[in-house]
């Protein structure tokens, strides 16, 4: 049966709400006709519709038929209205409430039913974007907006102007005062500032766009506060926009955020410059930083539901971007794959709509990074429980579903895609990643490593003392037992002399213990003090001798600490150079736990030093470990001094890696792994061949090993 048979479809027309608005829109940036805006009040919604839609409602009269009313638009129109078109038309006006349902109050009570969740429901479909309505700010508006005005006027934005270019002046000349000065904000008090900054920065962004709004005659019926994953977010209602048929209007009202926010960063930004150290220029740092960085990053974006999104679309002239870029990049996606035949959402020209293709493609890669992003970030940050829960729903919900929807259309749609050369060649592509994703093509596992010497040892001072000699420099080679440094103590060389005169004292004793009956009878006592000072006299020579810093064995001067002069005081325990072996090396890094089962003993790699100018050295897979490491005892693979693998820094701990990581120890097949001419510590990459392994297969075991990991409640 026909939409046009249906006897629901046939049943008289409902009447209209008589509190409905209608105006003209604004004109679209293709240039076409302008469209018609429908407002309802009790919503605080508007309705965009065109030419069809405006003449369904003049001629929408309570108790004619569907039939009829076709007849009516169409004589208006000029033009046959079909059937579905009215269908269309009437649910759309029943589904948002702007016409009585056709059903009775009993079909609107089934309708509302089905629209109510409970509360675990209502969290869960709504914890991404929560919006909490706290003040109604018109009256305050329109009191304060002669003062807003004045604020906005070119004199006070010639001032902000001036004030900012001179601040980033200023600040650019202490530029690393300025970035050091994050270091307040770990301070009790700094903290304090810091939230209480942010919460007025963005109270004053969002009473930007309350009076921009205000100033062109919109009203702004609510401003509070939005919960987007959780986080509380400020917001302010600007609907009334719509009604703006000047695009001009709507983007100063969409800019006026961001431009408070720029404004208070250039004051903040000079204030920063004269302010003294402490919370205050901390504050000004923060605001200053967040004016210049975040609302740029952030606010302007046109890929987020904020201000550039908003502006993006006011600029190019597309209401409601975001669903319709979806929509014309779907049906893109459809007709490149199949070829469908269905007709294009949009009556754009080709070029505008390849942007909009464009930006919809774009907005598709940013969302599944943001939702995969958010997806870990809840999972982190709640208990485990509700993390794994609140994971499981951003992935399914935001990532799979829509895969999965599109995936369905496909198959439910199978017998309209005509077999062809484009079917042939979208399945062709298919299964080449579907062999890319299951077939074991690849076992390469690169590994951060470092090439070391066998020994090394570190050239230190083990007193504080005067350098007197340097012999060496950076790359001699040394013998075992040679004079590198030659250091002088004069508070050890005190010691010492008064150590061997306090013995020379004990041992007259003893010398003269025949002919004194008093020292005769404390006979044991000078015998135990002597060998007290005798071990005393020896340590400190002990100590002295050290004070000559003598190779070790065979190696080379890896480095001396570049001020080392004749002359210098340095302290106890001071490094002033190394020393390493110049033969023999062995390559150590670490491998994640997902490349593990890929490892085995004997496997052959490459060792690629980060130093192109040394040449890359085959090496062989010697032992891995059993454990995980508790932390990374290798300085040139942290991450915090620059390197490769990522550690959080645990107080009375160390580098603790945020990842599993192994120790892999690796040498040259020949038992002789050699760098010459760079005796220091190389730091590189290990590319091993492993076993291989499917992308399918490896992301299935991290998957149930995250698991595994996390199933211990």
């Amino acid at each position: 049966m026909s939409r046009g048979t249906d006897p629901i479809d046939g049943q008289p027309l409902t009447a209209l709400r008589e509190d409905l608005r209608i105006a003209r829109g604004t004109v679209p940036g293709d240039g076409g006709p302008a469209p018609w805006l429908v407002y309802d009040p009790m919503a605080h919604r508007y309705y965009e519709i065109d030419g069809t839609g405006l003449a369904f409602l003049r001629a929408w009269r309570t108790g004619i038929t569907p039939a009829e009313l076709a007849d009516a638009a169409g004589q208006a129109l000029g033009r046959a209205v079909g059937p579905a078109e009215v269908a269309a038309f009437r649910g759309f006006c029943e589904a948002n409430g702007l016409a009585a349902h056709r059903g009775g109050w009993p079909a609107l009570a089934r309708q509302a039913a089905a629209r109510r969740h409970g509360l675990g429901a209502w969290l869960l479909h709504n914890y991404l974007f929560i919006r909490i309505p706290l003040v109604r700010p018109q009256a305050f508006l329109d009191r304060t907006l002669p003062l807003a005005r004045r604020l906005a006027g070119r004199r006070s934005l010639t001032a902000i102007a001036l004030a900012g270019l001179l601040g980033l002046y200023l600040a650019m000349q202490q530029w690393d005062a300025f970035c050091a000065t994050f270091l307040q904000f770990f301070t009790p008090e700094g903290l304090v500032g810091y939230l209480a900054a942010l919460i007025a920065v963005k109270a004053l962004h969002e009473l930007g766009h309350a009076y921009v709004a205000t100033h062109y005659g919109c009203r702004v019926p609510s401003m509070g506060v939005a919960f987007m994953v959780l986080v509380p977010v400020l917001y302010t209602d600007t609907t009334d926009a719509w009604r703006l048929r000047d695009r001009r209007q709507r983007i100063a009202i969409d800019g006026a955020g961001v431009a408070v926010e720029l404004a208070v960063a250039a004051v903040a930004t000079l204030a920063w410059s004269f302010l003294p150290e402490g919370t205050a220029r901390s504050i000004a740092f923060f605001l200053a930083t967040t004016g210049w960085v975040m609302s740029v990053a952030i606010n302007l974006s046109p890929l987020m539901r904020f201000d550039g999104y908003y502006i993006a679309a006011d600029v190019f002239g597309v209401s409601n971007l975001q669903p319709r870029a979806f929509a014309l990049t779907t049906w893109a996606l459809r007709e490149t794959l199949f070829g469908l035949g269905d007709p294009c959402p949009e009556t754009w020209s080709p070029r505008r709509r390849l942007g909009v293709i464009a930006y919809g493609i774009a907005v598709w890669i940013y969302r599944l990074v943001l939702f995969t992003g958010i997806a870990v970030m809840v999972y982190a940050l709640a208990f485990k429980i509700l993390g794994l829960l609140l994971f499981a729903v951003e992935i399914g919900v935001f990532v799979l579903r829509p895969i999965t929807r599109e995936t369905l259309f496909w198959w439910t749609n199978r017998r309209r895609i005509a077999p062809g050369g484009r079917v042939r060649v979208t399945g062709a592509a298919l299964a080449v990643v579907l062999m890319l994703l299951v077939l074991p093509l690849s076992g390469r596992v690169e590994i951060p490593a470092i090439a070391e010497p066998e020994r090394t040892e570190r050239l230190t001072a083990v007193a504080a003392a005067r350098i007197e000699t340097v012999e060496v420099e950076p790359g001699d080679a040394v013998r075992a037992g040679q004079v590198l440094m030659r250091l002088r103590s004069p508070a050890l060389d005190h010691d010492l002399d008064t150590a061997r005169i306090r013995l020379a004292l004990v041992e007259l004793k003893q010398d003269r213990r025949a002919a004194d009956p008093q020292d005769r009878a404390a006979g044991l006592v000078l015998d135990g003090e002597q060998n007290a000072r005798r071990e005393a006299v020896r340590g400190l020579e002990r100590r002295h001798d050290e004070l000559v810093i003598r190779a070790a064995f065979d190696g080379i001067v890896a480095e001396i600490e570049p001020d080392l002069q004749p002359g210098r005081w340095v302290g106890k325990g001071e490094e002033l150079g190394t020393l390493v072996s110049n033969g023999r090396r062995q390559v150590r890094g670490l491998v994640p736990e997902d490349a593990m089962a890929r490892l085995y003993a004997g496997a052959s790699g490459t060792f690629v030093p980060d130093d192109l100018t040394t040449g890359s050295i085959p090496v062989t897979v010697s032992s891995v470990s059993d454990a995980a490491v508790a932390i990374v005892e290798i300085p040139s693979l942290l991450s915090t001094l620059g390197g490769p693998v990522a550690v959080r820094e645990e107080k009375n701990v160390g580098p603790v890696p945020v990842e599993a990581q192994y120790t892999v120890v690796l040498n040259r097949p020949d038992d002789e792994l050699r760098l010459s001419g760079t005796p220091a510590v190389v730091r590189g990459v290990v590319a091993v061949s492993g076993r291989r392994e499917s992308v399918a297969v490896r992301a299935i075991r991290r998957i149930v090993a995250v698991l595994v990991r996390e199933s211990g409640f």
